[in-house]
């Protein structure tokens, strides 16, 4: 459905040697099952909620229904070596909300301005299929995330208590200005300079 549209800003090389492309949701699972060891804690080590497999096969007509809305499914890639070494997926929660489901990146490729680059890209590419509004949640201590976000121009918005994840903040990105206006009248905020609006680059 968004494929044009799509194609205006990925694939695209984030930082030298480094790719983001959209991919199918079979080819993300495999990456995610591949790396998620080496990138997150496993979360029943955490003490998180999991589900009895039994029970898994009762959400299938809900999964079903949940398939069929918009999501986005992307790799990154040292193409240097050939390698993979992270993912990005994401759905839309609403009409006009886009939810940022899960970022990986291996720990030897961190700090290089990787998630910076994807995150612009992919907030400049929502706009153009028309979201008003991004979320996404973090763990409470994931600061390098929470700072990225935030020097993004997302706002803290809520904080979760998930029997499935844990602690979470709720962060949300307002693409147009008067979006970003209406949220500090409602909250009687003091004004801040709005983020830089994400383009396109050529």
């Amino acid at each position: 459905m968004f494929e044009t549209k799509r194609e205006l800003f990925f694939p695209v090389e984030l930082v030298p040697g480094i790719t983001a492309r959209p991919v199918q949701p079979d080819e993300l699972w495999a990456v995610f099952g591949a790396l998620e060891g080496e990138i997150f804690a496993p979360f029943g080590t955490l003490g998180a909620f999991e589900m009895p497999d039994e029970r898994w096969k009762n959400l299938n007509p809900l999964r079903e229904v949940y398939s069929s809305t918009h999501h986005e499914w992307f790799v990154f890639t040292d193409t240097t070596e050939s390698k993979n070494i992270g993912w990005a997926y994401g759905s839309m929660r609403d009409s006009m909300t886009f939810f940022m489901t899960s970022t990986g990146i291996l720990p030897a490729y961190r700090r290089r301005g990787i998630y910076g680059a994807f995150l612009g890209r992919l907030l400049a590419y929502l706009e153009i299929l028309g979201y008003e509004r991004v979320i996404s949640t973090h763990q409470t201590n994931n600061r390098a995330v929470l700072i990225a976000k935030l020097k993004a121009g997302f706002n803290i918005t809520a904080v979760n208590l998930d029997e499935r994840w844990g602690a979470q903040v709720e962060l949300t990105y307002l693409i147009h200005d008067d979006r970003w206006r209406g949220y500090e009248r409602a909250f009687s905020l003091q004004s801040w300079d709005l983020p830089p609006q994400k383009q396109p680059e050529s």
